[in-house]
Formats: C-alpha cells, structure tokens, sequence
C-alpha cells in the first residue's frame, strides 16, 4: 500500500522562512510533527552543519589532528564520525585498569601509537568508511600494539 505525499508548510526556526516539505503518515500525525518538530530551511541547515564541523574541526586540531580533505558534506560527516570515535578511544582507555607501572605505561604508549596513525588519516572517506568501528576493535588494535612494544 502506497501512502500519499502530503505537501505541508512549515516556518524555519532561525530565519522564519516558510518553505514546504512533504510528510508520508497520517494526516493527524503529520500534523502533529509540523507542530513539534524544529524546523530548518536549506540555509540556515547548511549554516549549522558548517558551524558545526567548524567546531570540531578546531577541537581536534588541537589535539593533533589534520585538516580533512574531501566535499563539504563528507567533511562534515567525518568530523562528527571522528569526534565519535576518538570519545570510544578515551573511553576505553579511561576504563582500563592495570597490575602495575610497567603494563601502564605499555599502554599509554599503546594508545600514543594508535593516535598517531589516526592522525595520519586526513582523507574524510577514511573516517567515514571506519564510521563503524566499535570499542572492541579499537582494544584489539591497541592490543596488538601493546604486543609489538613488549617484544621491541
């Protein structure tokens, strides 16, 4: 069954420019959502998610990493992935708990390493096509790492 596109107006937040959008449930439903919903025009959206990027970007050039290269929408996209991904790593690295001093410091020179190749990446597909990368692969790398420094 094929629903109908409903054609709704709705007003942007920040500018106050009405614009229409088009809306698949219920006409009640639809309604509701036109009313609670904050809504957003292609400018002040596009403003935003540049606003946004602009901020992370600064944030994490400040610990270390490069400028991405890529569209702007991919760059954006990257950026939040990377902010994403480097708070599993802190996380992770936050959570671990060690014997004695020896196994600490194999493992903060454990996570220096694996930063300093994340700092490498600066193509935005990369983060992008890592978007998925869950805090056990992130502890399996560090731990392979942390193998390698015991051997060396």
């Amino acid at each position: 069954m094929t629903d109908a596109i409903n054609m709704y107006e709705v007003k942007c937040c920040t500018c106050r420019a009405s614009f229409k959008v088009p809306l698949f449930d219920s006409h009640e439903k639809n309604l509701f959502i036109v009313d609670k919903k904050e809504w957003y025009c292609d400018k002040c959206k596009k403003e935003y998610f540049r606003q946004q990027t602009s901020e992370l970007s600064k944030v994490h050039k400040g610990i270390g990493f490069q400028e991405l290269k890529g569209s702007e929408k991919m760059i954006s996209w990257a950026e939040k992935i990377r902010s994403e991904l480097i708070n599993k790593v802190n996380y992770l690295k936050g959570s671990l708990t060690f014997k004695n001093e020896d196994e600490k410091k194999i493992s903060e020179k454990a996570f220096e390493n694996f930063f300093i190749q994340w700092h490498t990446e600066t193509d935005a597909k990369w983060w992008i096509d890592n978007r998925r990368m869950t805090v056990r692969n992130i502890s399996n790398q560090i731990a392979a790492i942390s193998e390698e420094i015991k051997k060396a």
